[in-house]
C-alpha cells in the first residue's frame, strides 16, 4: 500500500479480564466508550466484512450521546496516526490491494495503535465471559455498557450470546496540548527542507 510501513511480526495480546464494573467517574465517560466501539467495530467490519450486518431492532435505551468538545476525539484520532497511520490507511482507497497487502499493512497498523492504547488508556474488558457464550442480562443492567441486539422483547433479564465483550476505559490520560495550537489538526503536514 502506497506510503505504509512494512509489516513485522506481531502477537496479539489482550489486557487481563476483570470482573468489576465501577461507576464511572470520567467526565468523558461518552467519549470514552463511543471510541471503544468504533475501533472494535472497524477491526471487526475489517475482518469479517459487513457481513450483512445485522440489521435486526435494537432495544430504546436511555443511552447518553457525546455532547462534549470534539478536540479530545482528534487528539486521540491524532494519536492514532502519528503511531499507527490508521488516519492514512483509513483514507486510502484499499479496493484495488489484494488481501495479502492489506494484511500486511494492518500488522505495523494494529501495532502502532496499539502502543497508543496501551499508553494513554487502562482499559478492561466489561464481560468476562467467552464470546460465544450463553450469559445472562440483569434486569437492572447498564444500557451504555451492554447493547441488546436481535430479537428483544418484554423485560430484563434476558438471556443471550455475547457476541463481543465490550471494552471500559478505567483510566484516559491523554497529553497535555500546547496553549493556542488549533485542536482540529490531527496531523500536520510534513515537509523536508
Amino acid at each position: 500500500l502506497r506510503g505504509l510501513p512494512q509489516p513485522r511480526g506481531i502477537e496479539l495480546a489482550l489486557p487481563s479480564d476483570v470482573r468489576e464494573f465501577p461507576a464511572q467517574s470520567s467526565v468523558n465517560k461518552d467519549f470514552d466508550m463511543y471510541l471503544g466501539k468504533a475501533i472494535s467495530m472497524f477491526f471487526k467490519v475489517l475482518k469479517e466484512g459487513d457481513g450483512g450486518a445485522d440489521h435486526a431492532p435494537r432495544i430504546e435505551a436511555d443511552v447518553p450521546s457525546f455532547s462534549g468538545s470534539p478536540d479530545q476525539a482528534v487528539q486521540v484520532l491524532g494519536l492514532l496516526q502519528k503511531e499507527g497511520r490508521l488516519v492514512d490507511f483509513l483514507m486510502e482507497d484499499i479496493s484495488g490491494h489484494g488481501d495479502d497487502d492489506i494484511g500486511a499493512a494492518v500488522r505495523d497498523i494494529h501495532s502502532g495503535c496499539r502502543k497508543v492504547l496501551d499508553k494513554h488508556f487502562k482499559l478492561r474488558r466489561i464481560m468476562t465471559e467467552s464470546e460465544g457464550s450463553t450469559v445472562t442480562i440483569a434486569e437492572d443492567f447498564d444500557a451504555s455498557a451492554v447493547e441488546l441486539g436481535g430479537n428483544v422483547s418484554g423485560t430484563a433479564p434476558f438471556k443471550g450470546e455475547l457476541v463481543h465483550a465490550g471494552w471500559y476505559a478505567d483510566e484516559v490520560d491523554l497529553p497535555t496540548v500546547p496553549e493556542g495550537a488549533d485542536t482540529k489538526v490531527v496531523a500536520p503536514a510534513q515537509v523536508t527542507v
